[in-house]
């Protein structure tokens, strides 16, 4: 189920530069599907592959954010859409905040099944239950196992399909603990930038909700955290038609 926008999808549909950041706990696999969609639609589409930071940095966004912004081209003629999955989702703001700063007309900023940004907010201070969680998977050289480690046979559930569950589960690698601990910056966006949430299931129902009341458009289908490896076809039209309902507001 979509709501309240339905899903239409035209190849005539304007070209953009879709930036698509997967999870920082996973990575490019998780939009291969999407991404393919869109480019059939003649999108142009980019999708980074930030390297783990390791438990001696202090600064665990900074290298994150120079490999998401080093696949944008330095002068592209489209406007830019920025996705950002799971972890990655209150990180966005500062990636969208760079974009503009260096000159791009970014168009929409779409956030996908994760946390709403708050600027400056530890991810700790705002997930403590789950951070109790990491502390008890916690390896002796300080990281976390690679994040499909930490869910057991959930992980079935979210990608049924070996072979998918294979490719995707293959780029997960183990993070630094301390990456959990940097307050995040939320720079406040121009008013010309769309603002999407795209909920997937009802795990970042809460979410959802906080976007609806900001005035961003929302849409939810039904699917788990991975819907997008799954369905990437109903999940790049929900994408493609909430670009749309984010420029009308």
């Amino acid at each position: 189920m979509i709501e309240p926008c339905e899903t239409g999808v035209s190849a005539a549909t304007t070209p953009r530069l879709w930036l698509m950041v997967p999870s920082f706990l996973l990575g490019p696999e998780t939009w291969r599907g999407v991404a393919e969609v869109l480019r059939m639609l003649r999108q142009e589409v980019v999708v980074p592959a930030p390297k783990p930071t390791t438990p001696r940095e202090t600064d665990h966004l900074s290298p994150w954010l120079d490999a998401v912004l080093s696949v944008v081209p330095a002068k592209p003629n489209l406007s830019v859409v920025a996705v950002g999955h799971s972890a990655s989702c209150p990180r966005m703001p500062m990636v969208v905040d760079a974009l503009i700063e260096a000159g791009h007309d970014v168009e929409s900023l779409i956030l996908v099944n994760g946390r709403f940004p708050e600027d400056q907010v530890v991810p700790i201070d705002r997930e403590a239950p789950m951070m109790d969680m990491l502390d008890n998977l916690v390896r002796p050289d300080d990281y976390l196992p690679p994040w499909h480690r930490w869910w057991g046979s959930m992980v079935e559930d979210m990608l049924p399909d070996d072979e998918a569950r294979l490719r995707v589960f293959s780029e997960a690698k183990p993070v630094p603990r301390a990456i959990f601990d940097q307050p995040i910056p939320a720079p406040k966006l121009p008013g010309e930038v769309g603002l999407a949430f795209l909920a997937m299931g009802e795990m970042y129902q809460p979410s959802h909700d906080e976007a609806r009341r900001e005035g961003w458009a929302v849409a939810r289908i039904e699917g788990e955290h991975l819907h997008m490896v799954v369905d990437p076809v109903l999940v790049a039209g929900t994408l493609m038609s909430l670009v749309g309902q984010a420029a009308a507001r």
